[in-house]
This record gives structure tokens, sequence and C-alpha cells, in this order.
């Protein structure tokens, strides 16, 4: 700790743990880290981002050289009055601003964290929140203000309309983005005098051997790729439904080959065309990428969509959901990828990708061309920086 220290504050850190948001805070502190910034991160103990249970010993603990202090964790979110506000609200019903704080305050939160960050507050230069949805960043906001800043990773969704949230982002100091999209979406739920930058998350360029992994897991031919959670929030089982319907209108000779957790039932007629690789580590995750057709991100909950980065700084062509703004956002922007809104469009992008070779190059190159330029690490570190020296405006 120092009076320079910037400090983030995820519910969660680990080199194991999974999540967008979780990856793009870790990223982000090593490679401060590296170029001699002094940061911290300031966490709990939980791993498992549903049942918040405490997994990792509370104190002082070091990871690629940054400095992690975890702190005791509390969560009610399986008590029924917790349950049932949180189900109330996913439904878009009006909840009060009583239940609001009752809730936010049961979700994760730790007590200790609360206290460590009034109580130390002025021996960092800024604490770092993310992402909004979570007790810790709200009472971690509410605890130092003027020095609080939220990476929200929002998107449109009914936890997103709460006042609560409203309050928060007017209670820091600034609001770092992941792209153009979130901001606006952020003007537009809590007010377009929103003070905040776009910064995102900065890459480099990798090897991959899309060869070694066909042969590890025994692929052959055409196939489209999935990387990343899956749930009804991603659109995962949107995209297996597109899918099999698509190879049994067509009969094409293709699969969708799927990466990540939790693994997925597959309709018993079409396990010869869905393989669920399931968890892999990053050496297989990067060859993956090398060895699809394509990668198909369905998901229309993202901010940024770290996957569609890492598949374009390989050369491989996306195809994205239109109705996700930040995903159609980026594919317009770098020509990389086509995107579908419905069961015809997905048809005719499957369609269109699958037969030109030629077309999923050129939009690879393009797509890698983007992310080298747009986030680049001494972009992104840049923009970080000037956030915290102008409150984010």
């Amino acid at each position: 700790m120092g009076a320079e220290t910037v400090a983030f504050v995820p519910p969660r850190y680990g080199l194991e743990v999974i999540g967008g948001a979780e990856t793009l805070v870790r990223c982000l502190a090593e490679e401060l880290h590296r170029r001699g910034r002094p940061v911290e991160i300031l966490t709990t103990c939980a791993i498992d981002p549903y049942t918040w249970k405490t997994h990792y010993p509370p104190g002082i603990e070091h990871i690629h050289g940054v400095t992690v202090r975890r702190f005791h964790n509390q969560s009610r979110n399986v008590d029924r009055k917790v349950a049932r506000t949180q189900q109330e609200i996913s439904e878009g019903k009006s909840i009060s601003r009583r239940r609001q704080e009752y809730w936010i305050r049961n979700v994760v939160t730790s007590e200790d964290m609360v206290r460590y960050l009034r109580e130390n507050r002025d021996g960092y230069r800024a604490f770092v929140f993310a992402p909004y949805l979570f007790g810790t960043t709200y009472q971690g906001v509410l605890a130092v203000k003027d020095k609080a800043y939220i990476i929200p990773c929002l998107h449109d969704e009914p936890f997103a309309h709460l006042s609560i949230f409203r309050k928060m982002m007017h209670s820091a100091r600034g609001i770092i983005f992941n792209s153009e999209p979130e901001m606006e979406l952020v003007r537009r739920l809590y007010g377009k005098g929103m003070r905040g930058r776009v910064v995102g998350m900065g890459f480099e360029p990798f090897t991959a051997d899309g060869r070694r992994f066909r042969e590890k897991y025994g692929l052959e031919g055409d196939f489209v790729l999935y990387a990343g959670r899956r749930d009804v929030a991603k659109n995962t089982f949107l995209l297996m439904r597109y899918f099999c319907n698509y190879v049994h209108n067509t009969g094409r000779d293709v699969k969708l080959v799927m990466i990540g957790e939790p693994r997925v039932n597959i309709p018993y007629s079409f396990r010869d065309v869905i393989v669920d690789v399931g968890p892999v580590d990053e050496r297989d995750k990067r060859d993956s990428y090398a060895a699809a057709t394509f990668l198909c991100n369905p998901s229309v909950q993202e901010s940024f969509s770290i996957v569609i980065m890492e598949a374009w700084l390989v050369g491989s062509a996306c195809l994205v959901h239109g109705d996700c703004a930040v995903t159609r956002h980026h594919v317009e922007r770098s020509e990389g990828g086509l995107w579908f809104r419905d069961y015809p469009t997905f048809h005719e992008a499957m369609d269109v990708l699958l037969e030109s070779e030629g077309l999923r190059g050129s939009m690879g190159a393009r797509g890698r061309e983007y992310v080298l330029s747009a986030f680049c690490w001494d972009r992104v570190v840049e923009s970080f920086l000037a956030a915290l020296d102008d409150g984010g405006a």
C-alpha cells in the first residue's frame, strides 16, 4: 500500500476464477504491475459465484507479483427473502428502494473489506470496483466515493435499471467503460452527464496450433466454435437450437464444438454433430480459435467480449448476435465477421461463412488488425491512467 497505489476491488480474484470481468481486472492489474505501477487487489475469499462459500484463506498473498488482500465475505443469497427479491428483479417487477438495499447488501459483501476501505482510504490513489452487480461494489463505492471508479461491465438487464445503481454510479468519481455502446447504455440509464472514458482490455499477439487441437480431440472438417460459460444469459441454448435446425435443414457436414463449463445436455440425435469438450486450459483455448472454421458468440449480454478479440488475434472470423450492441459494434467497426438476429439470418450467415474460405480469411485478418490497433496495451494503459487523472471525463 502507498499513496500512489491503485486498488482493484473485484468480488472474486485468482488464476482459477473464471469470468470476463474478473479476467479483465486481473490482466489490467498485472499489466500495470509489469510496467512498474503500484497496484493491489482487495477481494473476498470466494471462488464460486453461485454459493459464495469461503475458498481461499483470508490474508495477503501474491499472484504474478501482485499483492492480493483477501477478506471474509458474507452472502445470504440462499435466504428465501433475498432469493425471492432477486427473482422478482430478474422478472422486471417494481421493487421498493428498501428491498433493493436489502438485496444488494446480502448478495455478497464483506464487512471486513468495507471497514478496511474506510480506514485506509488515504493510503491509496484510487479504488477501482468491478463489476457493478455486487454488494462489494455497491458498499465499497459508497465508502470511498471521491476515490471510487467503477468498471461496470454493464449490459441492458433488469438489475441495471434499479435505483440503487443509479445512486452508486453518481456517487463514484468516474466510470471506466469497456466499449462505446456500454458508455451509451450507462448514459441512457443514469443520465447524459455521467462522467466516463472508454478503456477496455489490452491484448498481445499469441501463437496457436489449430492442428494440435484437432488431433487432440479427434476433430475433422468444418466446425463452429462456442467458447465460454453455458447458460441462458449467454444464449448458449439458442445457439444449440439454431445449429441443430441448420444441420437438419441443410444436411451439411459441420459440427458445433463447445469449450467451457458447466457441461450441457446435448440432444441425443445430435450428439454426433455437437461436441462438448468442457473446460480447457489456456493453450487448448487458444488452439481452438485457430482450429475453428469460425467462432460464434450468440450472447446479447456483453460489455466487451474477450473471446471475440482472442479469436480475431489468430485470424478467425466471428458470428455474433445482432441484438448485442457491443459485439455488433465490434463486428461492424472491424468488418471481422457477420451478425444474425433470428434463425433465417443465422442460416444465411452460416451459409456465407461456410462456403467462402477467402471471405473468412479476410474477415479474420481485419479483426486481428482491429484488436492490435484499438486494444493494444499501450493505448489501454494510457487511457486507464488518464481516466484516473481526470475522473473519467
